[in-house]
């Protein structure tokens, strides 16, 4: 999702050149191949809408509790198997609301 922040291009039946994303969207003129390209995830302010902020936040927060998840395997050697699979379960639940309310933002 944010290595390739096209998520609509254009097509055979689209009206104007571009592409469409999260937090990176190019448009073109029509008359030329050259897009004009805006956005960049580094840069919050750059996002078209709140709505796309709030988006990549709930995105980006998924993916961080993802990461932190595979990290966490690490308790296996410290506490009780368990505990190590309830806490995943719960950081993956987690993850999962924050991408459907990013989806849903989007």
């Amino acid at each position: 999702c944010f290595i390739q922040p096209y998520w609509i291009g254009d097509g055979v039946d689209t009206p104007q050149a571009g592409y469409f994303g999260l937090f990176h969207y190019c448009i073109g003129n029509g008359f030329s191949r050259e897009l004009t390209c805006r956005g960049s995830f580094t840069d919050f302010s750059s996002l078209p809408s709140g709505a796309f902020k709030a988006a990549s936040f709930f995105i980006g927060l998924s993916m961080m509790l993802i990461i932190a998840c595979i990290v966490c395997f690490i308790l296996f050697f410290f506490c009780n198997t368990a505990t190590v699979y309830k806490i995943c379960a719960w950081m993956q639940l987690t993850s999962a609301l924050c991408v459907i309310t990013g989806c849903i933002c989007y």
